[in-house]
């Protein structure tokens, strides 16, 4: 009788044992934003409201604290065009993350270089010391890996994915930090360039060189990603 009574016992742990493994391979689906800081600048010169990115790839790793890691990619060869925006969401970059609570979440993304394209654009509004404002474009033109590591918006150390509640993960770039090293002298002399009939400050490997360079080596820092149910 002892006997069984044990088998019955082991029985019925492996049975919940493989329940709880099914119930962590259930998928939580995780939708995708990306966006800049549109915030202006602390010196009230700078703004930026509109850009792209273009993706070749774009990846999530993951580390439990039940279940084992997990790790998703999606590749894109001919690149996908991410129009940032606060509230569009990214098809592509839609994914089903097995739910579960996170100790990590990492989030890395290559651009796509290619077709003598950039591959992130952002443009808005510098204005000197005095007031003129003249509309900016910067350019970047080489493929750059991102590596982020996200975060719960409610500031928790863990991210909480459930089957039953879909969530969002909001990447941010950040141009205002990309520019901070600008001095107000570099924008003094910058060369102005005519773009479809506006006088535009356009910063590419061409154009602005100098600024380019400056702002180029800051563009993988200072991003954000944030998920939120």
């Amino acid at each position: 009788m002892k006997n069984l009574y044990y088998i019955g016992l082991l029985s019925i742990l492996i049975g919940l044992n493989s329940c709880k493994k099914n119930q962590l391979k259930k998928p939580t689906d995780v939708s995708v934003k990306m966006d800049i800081n549109r915030a202006t600048s602390n010196e009230g010169h700078l703004v930026f409201d509109q850009g792209y990115i273009r993706l070749a790839s774009y990846e999530v790793s993951g580390i439990r604290q039940e279940g084992g890691p997990v790790n998703l990619e999606s590749e894109f060869p001919g690149g996908k065009v991410i129009n940032f925006s606060p509230t569009l969401e990214i098809s592509d970059l839609s994914q089903e993350i097995p739910q579960g609570n996170y100790t990590s979440l990492e989030i890395e993304f290559d651009t796509h270089e290619g077709n003598d394209e950039p591959t992130i654009e952002v443009s808005g509004t510098y204005t000197n010391q005095s007031s003129q404002a003249f509309p900016i474009i910067f350019q970047f033109m080489s493929s750059e890996t991102f590596a982020v590591s996200g975060e719960a918006d409610s500031g928790d150390p863990i991210i909480m994915l459930d089957k039953d509640t879909p969530a969002t993960n909001f990447i941010v770039f950040d141009p205002i930090y990309w520019f901070d090293v600008i001095t107000n002298n570099a924008w003094s002399n910058a060369n102005l360039s005519n773009v479809q009939g506006t006088m535009t400050i356009l910063i590419n490997e061409e154009n602005n060189e100098t600024i380019y360079d400056n702002v180029a080596d800051r563009v993988d820092e200072q991003t954000e990603s944030t998920f939120s149910n």
